[in-house]
């Protein structure tokens, strides 16, 4: 058999890629990429690996659990790691040697409010003096920003780069009081200052201060739940996209499917104790037309096993969490699953203080520092 670095020379790096993108799991392309230099450098680009992130949602990147930060009295309570039983051993030993409790940003009381959580890392606010944070409680670091230049900031955003995991985005959406018009502040990891990059006129106010993602975009509830806005990194534009009717009460995730990219959006919903897809796509004229295009089994069944709902509970659908790596998380009251999107196995987490938490899915950053482009 030919030595590695010869199937390269012969391939080239575009077809070399082309293979790597079928291998199964984010760790056969890690160890392919170790086999040698020119495997390492057809692998070493960012384009690449975001294209590889969204073929492999199952395995990349991996799931440690969820950062849960339970609400009621005594708000500076510390966040902790509630670990997800679908981890694998090496995700295991990251969180054990993780700090989720932050404590390496402060003693005493914990003075920060967590705004997003996006690939391995964690946005934070000062509630103090206003300033971000952005933390790696894996490698227990942090780096301090700037308070954003505005009044009222109604919403922040944490945007990974799946191609990059050194690079980072943060999005304050603000509000004008007089004007009623959103307006998006942006500032990157490789420059730490604000550019107020545009708005939109928007009457109603976002749903809670916490974004979707995918797609390279920033995405928010507006009241009312007919629509919600749209915030695009990539040409640094608002949108304003109408809700299927069949959404409009309930709540959902934005994912990413394949190599669907553009005016297609994927919303992940729970109804009727059932898990739903809709895709959504650009009509042309500024709107979007849905459809469903995803049904599950229904998990009431397994519920019910599980633990003893009351009366009153089965009258409130599961709530969407969140979604990554695979797996989403709901919540009914107190109790926190989990369904594996592949093998749709329902698992409980937790049957205490859900009700009210902050919850963010938490995974490892992708891709690992040694693919990084350099």
């Amino acid at each position: 058999m030919a030595p590695p670095a010869a199937i390269a020379v012969v391939l080239g790096e575009d077809l070399l890629r082309e293979v790597f993108i079928r291998l199964p799991t984010s760790d056969d392309l890690l160890r392919a990429a170790l086999a040698c230099k020119p495997f390492l450098r057809a692998a070493r680009n960012g384009p690449f690996l975001r294209r590889f992130r969204r073929f492999h949602p199952f395995s990349c990147p991996r799931l440690l659990g969820c950062l849960f930060r339970r609400g009621g009295p005594g708000h500076r309570r510390r966040p902790f790691l509630l670990t997800s039983p679908s981890s694998s051993s090496s995700s295991a030993a990251a969180a054990h040697g993780g700090d989720f409790a932050f404590s390496f940003l402060t003693g005493g009381d914990f003075a920060f409010s967590l705004l997003d959580c996006r690939n391995g890392r964690v946005l934070l606010k000062n509630m103090v003096s206003r300033e971000l944070a952005v933390a790696d409680p894996v490698a227990r670091r942090c780096l301090s920003l700037p308070a954003a230049p505005v009044d009222r900031a109604v919403g922040y955003g944490l945007v990974a780069d799946d191609g990059d995991s050194s690079a980072f985005r943060v999005v304050c959406v603000s509000r004008d009081a007089a004007s009623r018009e959103l307006r998006a502040l942006v500032l990157s990891s490789g420059e730490l200052f604000w550019s107020d990059v545009g708005g939109r006129a928007c009457q109603p106010d976002l749903v809670g201060s916490r974004p979707m993602q995918a797609n390279r975009s920033l995405y928010w509830r507006l009241e009312g739940g007919e629509r919600m806005v749209a915030f695009s990194t990539a040409t640094m534009e608002f949108s304003l996209l109408q809700l299927p009717p069949s959404l409009r009460q309930l709540s959902f995730d934005v994912v990413e499917k394949g190599d669907e990219e553009g005016n297609v959006l994927h919303l992940l919903t729970m109804s009727g104790f059932c898990i739903e897809v809709w895709t959504g796509t650009g009509d042309g004229d500024g709107g979007m037309a849905w459809r469903r295009v995803e049904k599950s089994v229904r998990f009431h069944k397994v519920l019910t096993e599980m633990f003893k709902p009351s009366v009153e509970s089965y009258q409130h659908e599961l709530d969407v969490v969140g979604v990554a790596a695979g797996v989403v998380f709901v919540r009914q009251w107190n109790h926190l699953f989990s369904i594996d999107l592949e093998t749709m196995k329902l698992r409980m987490l937790s049957n205490e203080g859900c009700f009210g938490a902050l919850i963010f899915p938490y995974t490892i950053a992708w891709p690992p520092s040694f693919l990084n482009p350099a």
